[in-house]
């Protein structure tokens, strides 16, 4: 793994390593400036190292000043699962955008055909009405809107398995049971890049998904926003999706997209 851009000399690289060996230890606890005290750095050589690490993947950055090891390496280390450090990273932005919208947000991915939701944030505001999702359990995917995010951005050929399953149980009166007309509606899904579940999942529902994408460019996960149908008056679709593509930059680049 190639690290460029350290100032120059064994003793500036010796430095950096330190300051990896911290991050790593620390697990994103410490602010980063108390953390790499002992290792007596100006401040602009500390985030010009930890910029580099950043960049090579090494270190993902959790929230401001607070670093935890990157995707790249986690999918290495012994005790760290992928799914863990992807809920790990994705948390503190995803808290963030359900405070701002006065929603819950999720983080789920596709396991064996259903979705498993990793992180479920929910605003004070709309605790009352959150969904019934929990962390770490799976729901149908046809009838999510991360569900249906993630199975439009499956290759072809096991998009089309996953049809075959079909017709599909009908959750709500709204919900999509027909393979073709599925298939239709994943098509119009990867073409926009995000997907609507209005009332498909529970009557009352309604969520708003798109993609998030790993360094291999790959479409590995998916958010979504989610508030009662009734309450749609005061929720306007292109500003809760700009957030949410917002949002899903933000996680991309912490899993290594650098599209």
């Amino acid at each position: 793994m190639k690290i460029n851009s350290l100032p120059s000399g064994n003793a500036s690289l010796e430095k950096g390593l330190d300051l990896f060996s911290l991050i790593s230890g620390d697990r994103g606890k410490t602010q980063l400036s108390q953390l790499a005290g002992e290792l007596h750095l100006p401040r602009s050589t500390l985030y010009r190292m930890v910029g580099v690490l950043e960049r090579a993947g090494l270190v993902t950055r959790l929230a401001r000043g607070r670093y935890d090891v990157g995707m790249k390496l986690a999918e290495h280390l012994e005790g760290i699962t992928i799914k863990t450090q992807m809920a790990r990273i994705a948390r503190p932005v995803l808290r963030e955008l359900a405070q701002a919208s006065d929603a819950t947000a999720h983080l789920g991915v596709l396991e064996q055909d259903m979705v498993t939701y990793l992180v479920k944030e929910t605003a004070q505001a709309a605790e009352a009405t959150a969904p019934f999702t929990r962390e770490n359990a799976q729901l149908e995917a046809y009838c999510s809107g991360i569900g249906k995010v993630l199975l439009a951005n499956l290759p072809e050929e096991e998009r089309n398995r996953y049809l075959e399953n079909g017709p599909f149980v009908a959750m709500t009166a709204r919900t999509i049971t027909d393979p073709a007309a599925l298939k239709s509606a994943l098509r119009h899904v990867r073409d926009r890049q995000h997907a609507v579940d209005d009332g498909e999942i529970a009557e009352n529902l309604y969520c708003l998904a798109v993609p998030v994408r790993d360094r291999f460019e790959e479409v590995t996960a998916a958010i979504s926003l989610s508030f009662p149908r009734a309450s749609r008056s005061i929720f306007r679709d292109q500003d809760a999706l700009a957030r949410l593509r917002a949002c899903a930059e933000d996680i991309s680049a912490k899993f290594g997209y650098r599209g």
